[in-house]
């Protein structure tokens, strides 16, 4: 990477910040990817969690990309689950949610039934869209993503964001909600997970290391 990050770009970058923490902990937010590219053994990683997301070229790159941006990758099954739910009634919901035997879709059940109305317009679009810059960073690091083509897509990506939520917090929310129904994990809840590392646990990290970055939504 050869062009400067300025504080817009850096703004941009920082759309991610928090996937790209969770998954790579000592990742370096104030650089392209937070890898070092010089660094055999981080550039290893890298390509391990492109691996765990199914991508070993480029080409497998544009795909995640592209059902990510489209929210085919979580979106669309939240809605409609969502949709579903909106016609149930409290004893029909409970029937179906005690008749799913399965830990992380019963879990689910319960969060789309929370969320059925308040994410009905703007679904998990913040999580999808950070992970779809948190992709295209990692794959920076092994050469399947050139700098003007990133910046292109991150600020295509920065202004759908920017359009849909009205603050650093109601984004970031957002993506936790997201990675939550991804994974199956429970929010953070210190009594039952201490020193659990939830994205909800560096989302709280991330605002005291970085307080500056995230006091100002500019649109």
């Amino acid at each position: 990477m050869t062009a400067d990050i300025t504080p817009q770009i850096q703004e941009q970058l920082n759309l991610s910040a928090l996937l790209l923490k969770k998954n790579y902990n000592t990742a370096d937010l104030s650089t392209w990817s937070g890898f070092n590219s010089e660094d055999q053994m981080q550039v290893k990683q890298a390509k391990r969690l492109l691996k765990l997301n199914g991508i070993t070229s480029g080409l497998h790159l544009r795909n995640s990309l592209q059902r990510y941006q489209s929210g085919q990758m979580v979106s669309h099954t939240f809605s409609k689950l969502a949709a579903e739910f909106r016609m149930d009634t409290t004893t029909s919901f409970d029937a179906k949610y005690n008749a799913q035997e399965h830990p992380r879709l019963k879990h689910n059940y319960k969060m789309v039934w929370k969320y059925r109305f308040t994410l009905k317009e703007h679904l998990l679009i913040g999580y999808e869209l950070s992970y779809y810059i948190y992709l295209m960073r990692l794959a920076t690091v092994v050469g399947f993503i050139g700098t003007d083509e990133l910046l292109l897509r991150m600020e295509d990506a920065n202004e759908t964001i920017k359009s849909t939520f009205s603050s650093w917090g109601a984004f970031h929310r957002n993506v936790c909600l997201g990675d939550e129904f991804v994974l199956g994990a429970t929010e953070q809840d210190n009594s039952k997970f201490p020193g659990s590392k939830t994205l909800w646990e560096h989302y709280q990290r991330l605002y005291v290391k970085h307080a500056d970055w995230f006091k100002t939504w500019n649109k």
